[in-house]
């Protein structure tokens, strides 16, 4: 795991196979990562503790298949369990509107998912993720 200089953790074939086997059975323990990914139970325990310290794991739950394949993708900045009309709610930037329908087909192959509703942004007035520890 490394932070880049605007602060964004990018996450190694390591951290990402470990953050998977957490995801399957979040109570897997530092040995068995280990072992799996052959790498040192110091290692595994390392990247964890990063991992929290830096905000990539928040909590320590399993998620859902869709969510799975959502939380891993590199455009997604944001996943939101939400009530109303829709289940959730996703935020994800891309470069041009190539990766925005690839993306959205993607999710389409999974069964769970019965439909999408896409908004597309014209003009950022204002962003800033990072405020979110107001509350």
């Amino acid at each position: 795991m490394v932070k880049t200089k605007d602060n964004v953790v990018k996450l190694d074939d390591t951290d990402i196979n470990i953050l998977k086997i957490i995801n399957e059975d979040v109570r897997t323990s530092y040995r068995q990562i280990s072992r799996s990914l052959d790498v040192s139970v110091g290692t595994v325990h390392n990247r964890i503790d990063k991992m929290v310290k830096s905000g990539v794991i928040k909590k320590f739950s399993p998620l859902k298949n869709w969510e799975e394949k959502t939380f891993f993708n590199k455009n997604v900045v944001g996943i939101y369990d939400v009530t109303g009309e829709y289940d959730a709610f996703l935020i994800a930037k891309f470069r041009n509107t190539n990766e925005l329908n690839g993306f959205i087909k993607e999710l389409l192959k999974d069964p769970i998912i019965e439909r999408t509703y896409t908004q597309t942004v014209l003009d950022v007035i204002k962003e800033d993720m990072g405020s979110s520890n107001i509350l």
